[in-house]
């Protein structure tokens, strides 16, 4: 995905305050909600979400670019399969 198309999705999902990592991943400065898109992946690559990290209400199968640190994650009503998703349903 090229840097532009990061930027784009970003806009597209109203994320602010982002940094983009040399991986591809983004680091926010705040929260993130892509609740009730019915996504069934998450359509960027997360690292650090300085914030919430909203998901809820969407066809999400996988923790497939989730973020690898944020302060907290409201993911309910998704249909994650994997037995360590238990806390984020």
């Amino acid at each position: 995905m090229t840097e532009k198309e990061i930027h784009d999705i970003c806009k597209k999902y109203n994320i602010k305050d982002y940094t983009v990592n040399p991986d591809g991943s983004i680091d926010v400065l705040g929260n993130v909600s892509l609740s009730n898109n019915e996504l069934t992946e998450l359509p960027l690559k997360f690292n650090i979400i300085e914030g919430f990290f909203l998901c809820n209400d969407n066809k999400l199968t996988s923790l497939k670019n989730f973020p690898i640190s944020v302060y907290g994650i409201y993911c309910s009503n998704n249909n994650l399969a994997c037995t360590s998703c238990s806390s984020l349903r």
